[in-house]
């Protein structure tokens, strides 16, 4: 029996993983780049004390289209080393909104392109990235386009932790060809968000999501909920490196996570089965001396796990990396019940 139960999981787990990486290479492409005329578009660029990455965002956004950086109160020197770039004062918080949406409804004040990026100081954008995104709205007939990019690890902690995190996103996910048509759920990433400005505004702008944990996928569930048609593509001409380190990687997965999974106890739990029993049942195997079912167990989850992370030999690791995952899942859902994410950067997150 132990060495079908052994089977059984492994077998579920490769499949998994297996269909996952799939549905990420059925994933279609954004079109080639169409015309953008100058002021098409407008970037918006919020920052807090993002000294370490304004400068390479910058870099690879100022040749694309003109750029406002919102600064929202850095102390680290972010402000002085931005050039080339409109730089705009957020301002202190008003009661009732989040940082990062504060700073975007500031920056958005006397817009007049027709469209607006907005973007995170993490990331770096291939060139003609923007007038890519563009194309694909204008063939699909959409209001907002949002892409997946290409996640750089290069501690310990970022390699072990973000690849499983983004797995578990790309498998609830599913299709891509369904995101990108517009047609799969209200999905975005805050990293990289294409509007139409006139639709945004309709839509009653950002203070419709003034005070929303997960506000990317707040802003286009409200472009859905007005008719509006959205899409999301994988586009690994983006390029992120959202955390640095151990700590920072924990500290951000754990805030996350609790805003995405902790309104959803039954998706929550069934992660958590899928991530725990494998890895809980592979410690009864050693435990008990069964290492014929240990052995086949933990190679069907490494495997997978190898799969997932596109070949890396992080995935031996297993099941170190599901077992942290499914913490920083519980820890992120208990905080969201206890009504304050994990802070982040000198700010509390309450929800």
């Amino acid at each position: 029996m132990s060495f079908f139960l052994s089977l059984a999981l492994g077998v579920g787990l490769l499949g998994l993983a297996l269909r996952t990486e799939e549905q990420r290479q059925s994933a279609p492409p954004l079109p080639p780049p169409s015309p953008v005329p100058p002021g098409t578009i407008t970037v918006l660029l919020p920052v807090r004390d993002e000294r370490a990455n304004v400068l390479d965002c910058l870099e690879t956004l100022l040749g694309q289209a003109r750029v406002r950086v919102i600064d929202d109160g850095s102390t680290d020197g972010t402000r002085e080393l931005v050039h080339g770039a409109d730089l705009i004062d957020a301002g202190p918080l008003p009661d009732g909104w989040r940082g990062k949406v504060h700073a975007l409804w500031v920056g958005w004040q006397g817009v007049d392109t027709s469209w607006v990026l907005l973007t995170d100081a993490d990331t770096r954008h291939g060139p003609e990235l923007l007038a890519r995104a563009l194309a694909a709205a204008r063939e699909g007939d959409l209001d907002a386009v949002s892409l997946a990019g290409s996640q750089e690890c290069r501690s310990f902690g970022e390699r072990l932790i973000i690849p499983a995190v983004f797995a578990l996103l790309d498998a609830l996910l599913g299709d891509w060809q369904a995101a990108a048509s517009g047609a799969g759920p209200a999905v975005a990433n805050g990293q990289f968000i294409l509007l139409k400005r006139e639709t945004w505004e309709a839509a009653g702008g950002f203070e419709t999501v003034r005070n929303e944990a997960i506000d990317d996928i707040a802003i286009v569930t409200q472009l859905r909920q007005r008719g509006s048609r959205t899409a999301f593509f994988r586009e690994p001409g983006l390029r992120v490196r959202m955390y640095r380190g151990f700590r920072e990687t924990w500290r951000g997965w754990r805030r996350n996570l609790g805003g995405i999974f902790g309104p959803l106890p039954g998706t929550l739990a069934a992660v958590l089965m899928v991530l725990l029993v494998p890895a809980l049942t592979l410690a009864g195997f050693v435990a008990t001396g069964r290492w014929l079912e240990a052995a086949l167990l933990w190679s069907a989850g490494a495997a997978a796990s190898i799969v997932l992370r596109s070949g890396s030999v992080y995935g031996l690791l297993y099941p170190l990396d599901a077992v942290l995952l499914a913490i920083l899942l519980s820890l992120g859902a208990a905080d969201r019940r206890r009504g304050r994410l994990a802070s982040w950067k000198g700010r509390e997150m309450k929800v």
